[in-house]
């Protein structure tokens, strides 16, 4: 195929013993020999209302999860012969979403505007969905490749150094959302997942921006969705707790961004509270509850080796022993970065190494997808 040629790594990385152990499920999915989660989701039956109360759906979740993670040992031939189900736990998830969505609290900004009567928050969002490009991305990390990428408007992020600044913010309170992106529809979103199937993808790729602000739109997506396909969360990853257990039993694999190993680095840079406690507390959880399928990024930043790379590798390596991490040289000074003279600049050989000489010595792996 054309991406061996462009990424011949892309297939040499599962030579790798240590890979294949850490992403054997997905490689499973990959082969055919395992199924996607969100489809084993479809056929587990949900008896429930729409309008039953929010603590009612979300107490029948929780059972409901409880029963997904025993359907989820049950031998592949048994799932594949299981009947999709319309009121299926896939639905409860949505229809919880769009609940939640009353009262936005999908990130732990908490706005809590009703975004089902068109009102916005901080990603000045309603009830609609928007993408600003879906294709086969090369240039991920090599387990990924090609990945079906689906890039989303907004973000709940305000990053100073943001290199996708105009699909995340720059667009901001100077153009409308719909000069700038394209609406789309849960179904429209299938659509689009499906073909980038059908081109070779080897997973769906919900990044952007941001998708936290659009997970009742990809929920609804995975119910029009039939393809046997790796689903993948690329994200900040500053989720509620509510939020996430809308979709922790759904993807099949993670890449989440790691990027201040404290609270006044993420305040300073991205314009967030507590952002150390949230990202830490997401990233154990989908390690230890969901798949654990996991490649954290995380991005070396000048002058901040001490304050911020160490402190996450020593949580990985202590927490999250199943995770691989990616270390990324690729910080530029972009966007607003040059009112930040400490961050104004490209970081050092020398930075760069420092952090991979760390993660070594943590134990940490991190060659493979780096």
């Amino acid at each position: 195929m054309v991406f061996r040629l462009l990424r011949p790594d892309a297939s040499k990385v599962w030579e790798d013993e240590n890979i294949i152990s850490r992403f054997s499920r997905y490689k499973g999915i990959m082969d055919g020999t395992q199924i996607a989660r969100y489809l084993i989701a479809k056929s587990l039956e949900c008896e429930f209302n729409p309008q039953d109360s929010l603590d009612d759906l979300e107490k029948l979740l929780q059972e409901k999860s409880i029963e997904f993670k025993d359907l989820l040992m049950k031998e592949v031939p048994e799932l594949k012969n299981r009947e999709i189900i319309p009121n299926s736990y896939l639905k409860l998830a949505e229809t919880i979403a769009y609940k939640y969505l009353e009262s936005c609290i999908f990130c732990e900004r908490q706005c809590k505007v009703n975004r089902i009567d068109g009102n916005k928050g901080y990603c000045l969002l309603t009830k609609d969905s928007y993408i600003s490009s879906a294709f086969l991305h090369m240039g991920e990390e090599s387990v990924l490749v090609p990945s079906g990428t689906i890039f989303f408007q907004s973000c709940n992020f305000g990053c100073v150094f943001c290199q996708n600044y105009d699909i995340s913010q720059a667009w901001k309170n100077r153009r409308p959302i719909e000069e700038v992106a394209r609406k789309v529809s849960d179904k429209q979103l299938a659509i689009l997942a499906e073909k980038l199937a059908d081109k070779g993808a080897l997973n769906i790729n919900y990044v952007g921006g941001d998708p936290i602000p659009n997970i009742h739109t990809i929920l609804g997506s995975l119910i029009y969705q039939n393809i046997n396909i790796c689903q993948l969360w690329n994200s900040n990853f500053y989720l509620t707790e509510q939020s996430l257990s809308l979709i922790i039993d759904f993807i099949d694999f993670w890449l989440p961004d790691w990027k201040y190993g404290n609270n006044k680095c993420g305040k300073k840079y991205s314009g967030i509270e507590n952002y150390l406690d949230v990202i830490a507390r997401n990233h154990k959880r989908v390690h230890d509850e969901g798949s654990g399928e996991i490649i954290i990024r995380h991005l070396v930043m000048p002058n901040h080796i001490e304050c911020c790379s160490k402190p996450i590798l020593d949580y990985v390596a202590k927490e999250l022993p199943k995770a691989v991490m990616n270390i990324m040289g690729q910080f530029r000074p972009v966007f607003h970065s040059s009112n930040y003279p400490e961050i104004n600049r490209r970081p050092t050989s020398k930075e760069i190494q420092e952090v991979k000489n760390y993660a070594d010595k943590l134990g940490i792996l991190w060659r493979p997808v780096s």
